[in-house]
């Protein structure tokens, strides 16, 4: 059942690419690599919902560029240096032109 939910929602993802990726966090979905690729080739920066170790969560800009080995490399805007960050820990992302995703979601 979790399989089909996470295939429907990568289906639905794939109808509406332009919509903000949302996710359960340390579930890594189709949708999401996806966005963070085409924000790196097209060097676009995302909002970005991030949940640290200790499980506090944050919003971000960060300029992406490299996504390799489960890990997104870029600058981060609100710490002004370049920083890692493990995929499995993103729980939302959008293209930094769009909105940002809603409070609460990262």
């Amino acid at each position: 059942a979790t399989v089909r939910e996470i295939r429907a929602g990568d289906a639905a993802l794939a109808a509406r690419p332009a919509a903000p990726v949302r996710q359960v966090p340390g579930v890594t979905t189709a949708g999401t690599l996806e966005l963070l690729s085409r924000a790196i080739r097209d060097g676009v920066p995302v909002w970005l919902g991030y949940v640290d170790a200790q499980g506090s969560g944050s919003q971000r800009v960060v300029q992406p560029v490299s996504l390799a080995g489960g890990f997104l490399q870029g600058w981060d805007e609100r710490r002004q240096e370049n920083r890692t960050f493990a995929v499995h820990r993103i729980t939302s992302v959008a293209l930094a032109d769009e909105e940002a995703p809603a409070a609460g979601n990262g």
